[in-house]
C-alpha cells in the first residue's frame, strides 16, 4: 500500500497527491505513469508521474475528477493509501538538446508535460 503523505486541492476538480513509493521514484523518467487502484474492485487507472523527490521516496499525480474512479481516488485524504500501484510504466521520453523550447498544454494536460519540461532543462 502506498500512503498519501499531501493532498493540494487546486480547483473542485483537481487535486495534486504526493504519495510514498520509494521504488517508484527512484526509477522513474519523464513520460513514465503509474497504474492505480482504489479499493479491491476498483478500475485501475494509469496517470502520469507529474513529479518525484528521491530524498522523500514520493511521488507527485495530478488527478482530475471525470468518473467514478477518480473521484474515488480524490477523496482520499493524507494518510490514507492506495491499494495498488504499480510503476513506472511506458517508455521515458527521448530527450535531447533542442535550445530554446516554448511548451503549451492545458488543464491537466500540463502535468505530463512537468516532468518533460524539467528533464530538458537538465539535457
Amino acid at each position: 500500500m502506498n500512503k498519501i503523505v499531501s493532498k493540494v486541492v487546486f480547483s473542485d476538480r483537481v487535486v495534486s497527491f504526493e504519495i510514498e513509493a520509494p521504488l517508484i521514484a527512484k526509477s522513474r523518467k519523464a513520460g513514465h505513469f503509474v497504474i492505480v487502484r482504489v479499493g479491491k474492485k476498483g478500475e485501475r487507472v494509469p496517470y502520469t508521474i507529474a513529479s518525484s523527490d528521491l530524498k522523500k521516496g514520493t511521488i507527485t499525480l495530478v488527478i482530475q475528477r471525470v468518473g467514478k474512479s477518480s473521484q474515488k481516488i480524490c477523496d482520499l485524504e493524507v494518510g490514507d493509501s492506495l491499494t495498488d500501484m504499480v510503476g513506472p510504466l511506458g517508455q521515458a521520453t527521448h530527450l535531447e538538446k533542442f535550445g530554446t523550447v516554448l511548451c503549451a498544454g492545458g488543464g491537466v494536460g500540463v502535468a505530463p508535460m512537468l516532468p518533460i519540461i524539467e528533464a530538458m532543462k537538465k539535457a
